[in-house]
């Protein structure tokens, strides 16, 4: 699988007692440039947790000792530590998430899940812990993306797009200039499986079209590789 490297070497911890999802996760965050560590039950989490620096947290509920709430209550309530924790469980019930943010969860994502989302959400997480996100807004030239509300607009006009088109703006206007390939992005819209080899393709030319007619060209590809967004103008 290709990925985008997250050009900073951002320390995660994966605490997973499933051993193929934990190589999983931990092969595909090393190769989009993170330092994973993993352990397999809350008693070892903890333990590395009191004794090394981690930037971010991928967190089962189901474990082996002490389950992934029990973490949470030792690392907000014991040791004040807020350290963002991405909790990543088959349990997918409302119920089951208000006891994961209530616990002190920063994100929840259910299984199974697609890896450029974890990836994504991390990046999120830890840059809003380290202030790098001031704004739920993000804009490239006239386009603007709101992610509290979803809501894509052109120079002011609010459009109306399809959730994928969303998807597909939301991740590209997250990197600017950047280059995100089309396996994450395939990931990002259908969790690995898209429905056919031009089904990306399409999906791009339909969002490409109504940027396009409401005055906004900054979404390029890059042969061979993926797409990427750029202010009009602003050149490569």
């Amino acid at each position: 699988m290709k990925t985008v490297s997250a050009n900073v070497h951002y320390q995660v911890l994966i605490v997973e007692d499933d051993l193929t999802i934990a190589g999983n996760l931990y092969q595909f965050l090393e190769l989009s440039g993170f330092t994973p560590d993993v352990a397999y039950d809350g008693t070892t989490a903890l333990r590395m947790l009191q004794s090394q620096h981690f930037d971010a947290v991928v967190l089962d509920i189901g474990l082996p000792g002490k389950d992934g709430y029990q973490v949470l209550h030792t690392l907000r309530s014991e040791w004040r530590k807020a350290i963002p924790v991405l909790m990543l469980t088959a349990r997918d019930t409302l119920e089951d998430k208000l006891t994961g943010f209530g616990h002190g969860a920063d994100d929840y994502l259910t299984k199974p899940f697609a890896l450029a989302e974890v990836k994504a959400r991390l990046l999120a997480l830890i840059h809003r812990a380290k202030g790098k996100v001031v704004d739920a807004v993000q804009t490239c030239g006239p386009l603007q993306f709101d992610g509290r509300t979803r809501e894509v607009s052109v120079s002011g006009q609010a459009l109306h797009l399809t959730p994928k088109s969303v998807l597909i703006v939301e991740t590209l206007i997250r990197t600017p200039g950047q280059v995100v390939s089309r396996e994450e992005l395939e990931a990002i819209l259908w969790n690995d499986v898209p429905p056919s080899s031009d089904a990306l393709r399409s999906q791009v030319h339909l969002l490409r079209r109504a940027l396009s007619d409401a005055g906004f060209d900054g979404i390029e590809t890059i042969h061979g590789v993926g797409w990427r967004m750029v202010e009009p103008g602003a050149g490569a």
